[in-house]
């Protein structure tokens, strides 16, 4: 009787590493490292840049102070009180933000939460609010504001023939980068535990889809009341087809609300991950135990301000600059919503810079 028929066996591999690296098995696998230290980089130098553009600021002549108000157009005296409502809310609603999620916290435990480091991020973040005008005057603000000009010119890529003279909001600005970053998240965190009890099968994907819609609607209800009541601001060039009332003081760019709402999903999803790990430990915190000791506050720190910064610049800013570019509809604006350096220049050659400067 004849042997069986051997099955033939491929060649044998050469062993890899765990990791599955082939050529790499005389070094241990690097592990996961996280974001912490990277985030740290980047906080640390949007922080330093801040610094060194605010005090370029306060230290020219020319564009520190209110800024000029022009004519001929005057603001109806309703539109100004409700204005100085706006301002008085918004700083209201920025220290409660500050009592709860900061001071509160830091009397209590001797250390700030995540949402607080989220409400310091943000007012980080604000210095990055004068990009909405560093190509072209994209953002109208109103000269009635309690202002002391604006920062733009010392902004990296900042066009020279773009506007600088205008009122940049220093009572209702900041806190918007608060409310529409830590507040939504923590208000959306909070209704998503409500969602997952009351519909315990929901997918994750179905509770963002929840949450996004939310925070859309929040945005545009909150800006659309802000602008139509107080002018305090305008949108000045819009991406038409993506534009409501377009042509009007109160145009509406729909894309204003969607990429607030994804900074708001961001935010919120960053917030849903560390309710579920330690405390000090967010997906944005880790690897700041590679510190030493002494540093990981610090460095803790620094790393959630670089996920503001990041997280601002990158998911409204440049978005938001890049359509408001290619925009073609200009907003009817009122001389007190123009830079102070366009009196008696036409809408759209004040947006795009195209007029001689005095």
């Amino acid at each position: 009787m004849s042997a069986p028929a051997q099955t033939p066996q491929p060649p044998k591999s050469p062993d890899l590493p765990a990791y599955g690296v082939a050529g790499n098995g005389d070094l241990p696998p690097m592990g996961r490292q996280g974001p912490a230290s990277f985030l740290a980089l980047i906080g640390a130098l949007w922080a330093a840049l801040s610094v060194y553009v605010v005090l370029r600021w306060v230290t020219d002549g020319t564009q520190f102070g209110p800024v000029e108000r022009i004519g001929p157009d005057e603001m109806a005296s309703w539109r100004v009180a409700a204005l100085r409502v706006f301002e008085l809310v918004s700083l209201a609603v920025m220290f409660g933000f500050f009592w709860w999620s900061c001071i509160k916290p830091w009397r209590e435990t001797g250390r700030i939460s995540l949402d607080g480091k989220f409400v310091i991020g943000g007012l980080v973040g604000f210095t990055a609010d004068a990009f909405l005008n560093v190509h072209n005057y994209l953002f109208a603000w109103n000269s009635h504001n309690v202002n002391l000009g604006v920062w733009v010119k010392y902004l990296p890529f900042h066009n020279p023939d773009a506007p600088s003279q205008y009122g940049e909001s220093l009572i209702w600005g900041p806190p918007m980068y608060i409310y529409f970053c830590a507040g939504v998240a923590i208000l959306a965190a909070h209704h998503a535990v409500k969602l997952r009890r009351r519909w315990p099968k929901l997918s994750k994907f179905q509770i963002f889809v929840a949450i996004f819609v939310f925070e859309f609607w929040f945005d545009f209800i909150i800006e659309n009341l802000a602008i139509r009541l107080t002018h305090g601001y305008a949108y000045a060039k819009t991406y038409e087809p993506l534009t409501l009332w377009a042509g009007e003081v109160h145009q509406f760019p729909v894309y204003e609300s969607v990429l607030v709402a994804f900074v708001g999903m961001v935010f919120t999803w960053a917030r849903m991950e560390a309710m579920e790990r330690p405390p000090g430990q967010s997906p944005i915190e880790i690897g700041v135990e590679r510190w030493r000791a002494s540093l990981q506050g610090v460095v803790g720190h620094f790393a959630v301000y670089g996920f503001c910064v990041v997280t601002l610049v990158f998911v409204y800013h440049l978005p938001f600059n890049w359509l408001g570019t290619i925009g073609d509809s200009y907003a009817d604006l009122p001389s007190y919503l123009m830079p102070s350096e366009c009196e008696g220049i036409a809408v759209e050659d004040c947006v795009t810079g195209n007029f001689d400067k005095p």
